[in-house]
């Protein structure tokens, strides 16, 4: 192999690398925007059990009621 062939290899191994990590960045930075809206969601829901409501359209029945099939 030559020197010239060594180096259009060389090149394109390059090329190859470029493109494999611009695609790598767009991938982690479509990954931090929904890890950011999970964030955000959790901090919501978080929110909302400690102020002790239901969330929309929940009916959320306190745990010391007696479920409907016990009698009396």
């Amino acid at each position: 192999m030559s020197m010239s062939d060594e180096r259009v290899e060389l090149e394109q191994k390059i090329a190859v690398l470029e493109r494999t990590v611009e695609a790598l960045s767009g991938e982690l930075h479509l990954h931090g925007v929904r890890i950011q809206a999970l964030m955000d969601h959790v901090k919501q829901l978080a929110e909302t059990v400690a102020q002790g409501k239901p969330g929309e359209g929940e009916d959320i029945e306190p745990h010391n009621t007696r479920p409907p099939h016990y009698g009396g």
